[in-house]
């Protein structure tokens, strides 16, 4: 399935359901980082929020967005000049930091504050699935994006 085909299925679904796959295709995004590294274990503890956002709102919008708009985050652990350009591991940490914004922008919908988004989240609405979808193909992942959508497809 090539993006436009993967894109066109994941338009069609509510929002719960393609949020529900960007984060099980992060399961597997976060396997390209060394596991005793700082930013494997921020990227996991967003990837965690997001989960339990999910789950039953228990996570503020503000908590989301503080992996996208931090100073310690741009300069630390979420950094992307940690690594190498168009490394695996700099597109594997800027598709987790786009699903974080995807969940974050929905986050302060839900909570009726969209006037306190900054533009990075702003800018994660549901149009940011494109970015998402191309990112999950420069990861390696868009077979089993293909295997997810087509088990969604089937239910």
């Amino acid at each position: 399935m090539d993006n436009k085909e993967a894109l066109k299925v994941i338009d069609s679904m509510m929002w719960t359901k393609k949020a529900s796959i960007f984060l099980l295709l992060l399961d597997y995004a976060l396997r390209n980082f060394d596991s005793a590294s700082g930013t494997q274990e921020k990227c996991q503890e967003a990837v965690d929020r997001c989960w339990l956002w999910l789950s039953d709102r228990g996570v503020s919008a503000d908590e989301l967005a503080y992996y996208l708009d931090s100073e310690e985050m741009q300069s630390g652990p979420l950094a992307e000049e940690n690594f190498a350009s168009e490394s695996v591991e700099q597109n594997s940490l800027i598709l987790i930091l786009l699903v974080i914004g995807f969940f974050a922008n929905k986050a302060y919908k839900v909570a009726g504050l969209q006037e306190q988004m900054s533009e990075s989240i702003c800018e994660a609405d549901e149009s940011s699935a494109v970015y998402i979808v191309d990112y999950i193909g420069r990861v390696g992942l868009s077979g089993v994006l293909s295997v997810y959508l087509s088990a969604k497809a089937e239910l």
